[in-house]
């Protein structure tokens, strides 16, 4: 799978940005960021479900991100959350879709006049909608023509503005048979509009009618059209639903995916094993390792004095060491008032606070040894040992870890669950979870630079569960009690990939455990995580991301962009990346 250009990845995260600080402003709400391409405020996730506001990567542009900044505010100053989940008809994900768009057609007809500018954003974000609609072909269905004639007509009737005129003929024969079903329900709302309530107790009984009016129309669907123009879709995501529980709609075909149960379960974790990197290879090869890695250090231009110091000052925090006395500038020391008068000349009668700088912080990277890292094995050596003893040469205490199973497809936990007589549906993981550790406190120096070379061992790499690799990471940093700040770096080129896990659990199990993890060790432990993805986005599973290029090698300003990152970080708080002449995502 080609990587993503980084330049999109900034571009996209400089657009969430500006529209966080916008919404910010408008709706008076601190909180309000982006988080893994969705926006929240604080811990609750904000309504971007209504198909005119999702966002389709490649194609949106800044109009694009300023109209939902516009509709998120709006969202916040004139929608009760709490009111609209309780009315939501949420069994059907179609009703949940069309509940949700009307309900932010109405907050959107009710823009205030005083603000043209939102009002002609929230148009041209319609209109801009409209015209990929029909460039991706969805209207060559007619489940496309009645969608878009719903949208039409029900935003028409809460504006009160005219179809545009070239798409009437597109709509007629829709129009025709929708109208009777629409036409009493739509003047409802429009009249009710400044009553969320009332209105959403009309739009609950429309949108469930549209939705067995639209799955009757599915079930009646030719195969899918073979003309596509652009890669545009509008995914069934309902406001509060999880990031697994999603369908789509694309290129005419709807389409929705298991809601199963995401509950993570381990069939069993007998085989599971901590391992020392330094115990799986044979010491003479691990030598040679150690040679090769020590011969390419030579030919690099690095200053680990330089990245020692630039940690310092993203770590390191003052720590009172008690007074000087006696200096020429500073408080005033009342015991030397009487100096002073007897001794006007004298001006050594100040005292300063002295401050030692102090690590506040402990240090943990996890490396992905799934089997698709397998050939950046001596790039991985390259930047465990760089940081290694850039941290060791701050003093901030550090862990090496990493990540990989003890077989493919499952090993003997798969083969136990194959050969049990009654075997259960959805057993959980289904491998042998190995996790590995490179270096850490309780490794000698000599041992630990060894340990590093490990990772240049090909069949070290297998399959990775993200999910309870990054659990065990944070949970050897809790256990530390010595610390303000905890940060894991996780060096990652994709998702958890556990073929026999996969195969046995509902779509999405693996990802949607990471997700929790990660979300649970951020925002309720406090635990600083930074995604590094190898010629990879991983904003989808983590909340802050960089890129990192390891096919061109681990170079200085790499090192140094890793570490600033580390710069005005909040402990734990969910928000905007922070870019500092990285590829932040």
């Amino acid at each position: 799978m080609a990587a993503p250009d980084s330049r999109d990845w900034v571009r996209r995260h400089a657009l969430e940005a500006r529209a966080a600080a916008t919404v910010r402003a408008l709706a008076r709400q601190p909180q309000v960021h982006f988080e893994a391409g969705r926006p929240w405020n604080g811990d609750q996730t904000l309504p971007d479900g209504a198909p005119h506001l999702q966002t389709q990567p490649g194609l949106d542009d800044s109009p694009a991100y300023r109209a939902l900044a516009d509709a998120l505010a709006l969202r916040l100053l004139r929608s009760d959350a709490q009111l609209h989940r309780d009315l939501s008809p949420a069994q059907d994900p179609v009703a949940a879709l069309i509940f949700e768009w009307l309900e932010q057609w109405r907050v959107e007809a009710l823009a205030p006049e005083r603000w043209p500018g939102m009002r002609g954003n929230l148009r041209r974000r319609f209109e801009q909608w409209l015209f990929l609609f029909q460039g991706a072909g969805l209207l060559e269905t007619r489940t496309g023509q009645h969608l878009l004639c719903f949208a039409l007509m029900a935003r028409s009737r809460l504006f009160d503005e005219p179809i545009p005129e070239r798409l009437e003929d597109l709509t007629e024969s829709a129009r025709y048979r929708m109208g009777p079903m629409l036409a009493g329900p739509l003047v409802r709302l429009r009249q009710l509009r400044a009553d969320q309530a009332a209105y959403a107790l009309v739009a609950a009984d429309l949108a469930t009618a549209l939705a067995r009016w639209f799955q009757d129309l599915i079930g009646q669907e030719k195969k899918r059209p073979p003309r596509r123009h652009l890669d545009f879709s509008v995914a069934l995501l309902p406001a509060d639903a999880d990031e697994t529980d999603m369908g789509g709609w694309t290129g005419g075909d709807l389409a929705e995916t298991s809601s199963a149960d995401m509950h993570y379960a381990v069939w069993t974790r007998r085989h599971d094993t901590v391992r020392e990197a330094v115990d799986l290879v044979r010491p003479a090869l691990l030598r040679e390792y150690r040679q090769r890695l020590d011969q390419e250090i030579a030919r690099l231009p690095w200053s680990l004095s330089r990245l020692a110091q630039a940690l310092q000052r993203a770590l390191f925090v003052p720590r009172s060491e008690g007074h000087l006395f006696g200096q020429e500038e500073g408080l005033i020391d009342g015991r030397r008032l009487a100096q002073l008068i007897s001794s006007p000349d004298e001006h050594r009668i100040f005292f300063r606070e002295q401050d030692v700088p102090v690590a506040q912080a402990r240090m943990s990277l996890l490396i992905d040894c799934s089997g698709s890292m397998r050939h950046h094995g001596p790039q991985l050596a390259l930047l465990m040992d760089a940081l290694g003893r850039v941290f060791e040469r701050a003093g901030v205490p550090f862990e090496l870890l990493g990540f990989t199973t003890g077989a493919w497809n499952g090993g003997r936990p798969a083969r136990e669950w194959q050969a049990g007589g009654r075997r259960p549906a959805h057993p959980g993981r289904l491998n042998e979870a190995q996790h590995l550790v490179f270096w850490s406190r309780n490794i000698p120096r000599q041992q630990g630079r060894l340990g590093v070379t490990a990772v240049m061992k090909p069949d070290l790499f297998r399959e990775g569960i993200d999910g309870e690799a990054v659990q065990w990471a944070c949970e050897r940093l809790l256990a530390q009690p010595d610390s303000q700040r905890r940060i894991l770096w996780v060096v990652s080129d994709g998702g958890p990939m556990d073929s026999a896990s996969i195969l046995a659990n509902p779509p999405g199990f693996l990802d949607a455990h990471l997700r929790r993890v990660v979300r649970h060790y951020t925002r309720e432990r406090g635990i600083e995580i930074l995604a590094i993805g190898v010629n990879q986005d991983l904003s989808g599973y983590y909340p802050h991301s960089i890129g990192l290029d390891l096919e061109s090698g681990v170079s200085m300003q790499a090192l140094l962009s890793l570490i600033r990152t580390l710069a005005g970080r909040g402990q734990g708080r969910p928000g905007a990346s922070r870019r500092s002449g990285a590829r932040e995502t």
